[in-house]
């Protein structure tokens, strides 16, 4: 378990990107450096709380699919953020009460509120570490106690993969595909930049160089360069997609054009 004196630690006068998308999808876990963050964002991007909530949608969809569709019962959730609607371990147990769920984050926010919130939970974990060193998170103990990497593991990586340079969050997937057997799944969703010169291009390159100015280690991929994350995995129909073409026409409610187009989403099995 975390140390709560932790939270002494935590610098309120750079904004969190945990604290952020929690603000973006109406949690009240955040501060004045954040809010001020978030309006910056919105004068560029006003979709963006839906997108948002569009992503914890999809994740829970995916997590839905693992669970009863692919017999998954036991869910390591990376980069997992300030617990908020639709949590993991709440999509999965709903489906399967004896599923367990393992949380991982490193940002002293979330660990605080997410330990707080699973302290009674005999069933769901959260690991205070950083997600790109998967050997130490594997080797977490709140990871060992929760996931029997000898069975089939469902691995979320929801909105954090921009944080992550290409050839190390390629590497990254891959040390955590290579510990859990076949019949594993992936569910990734990933910003994305065409970086074509079109109009989505320059609307994600505007969202990408505000985010910069807080976090400066963050870059949206193209499509090809998300694909990369996903070699080797068989995705499920429809692929790899924005949040547009994955849901039906009448459940949509992001732009076709805008928005909607910003978020890639895939999940993928392995074989």
């Amino acid at each position: 378990m975390a140390d709560y004196g932790q939270l002494d630690l935590i610098d309120l006068d750079r904004a969190s990107q945990a604290r952020v998308y929690d603000l973006l999808l109406g949690g009240k876990n955040n501060f004045e450096v954040d809010r001020r963050f978030v309006q910056e964002l919105l004068k560029i991007a006003p979709e963006l709380p839906e997108l948002t909530r569009q992503n914890r949608r999809w994740l829970a969809e995916a997590v839905g699919r693992m669970t009863t569709d692919g017999g998954i019962d036991q869910f390591l959730d990376l980069g997992a953020g300030l617990p908020t609607a639709l949590n993991t371990h709440e999509v999965a147990q709903r489906a399967n009460a004896a599923a367990k769920v393992v949380y991982v984050d490193n940002d002293l926010t979330a660990i605080s509120h997410g330990q707080a919130l699973l302290a009674d939970d005999k069933r769901s974990f959260f690991a205070g570490v950083d997600l790109t060193d998967p050997a130490a998170v594997l080797n977490h103990p709140d990871v060992t106690a929760g996931l029997d990497l000898t069975r089939p593991v469902g691995i979320l990586l929801g909105l954090v993969l921009h944080n992550v340079p290409s050839p190390k969050a390629v590497q990254v997937i891959a040390d955590y595909l290579a510990a859990v057997p076949s019949g594993s799944y992936l569910a990734l969703t990933n910003p994305l930049n065409p970086r074509d010169g079109g109009r989505l291009a320059e609307f994600s390159t505007a969202i990408e160089e505000k985010l910069q100015d807080a976090f400066p280690q963050i870059r949206f991929r193209t499509r090809a360069e998300t694909a990369e994350l996903l070699g080797g995995l068989e995705l499920v129909k429809p692929g790899l997609v924005d949040l547009t073409a994955w849901w039906p026409q009448d459940e949509q409610t992001l732009s076709s054009t805008g928005a909607g187009q910003l978020l890639l989403v895939a999940l993928g099995r392995k074989p």
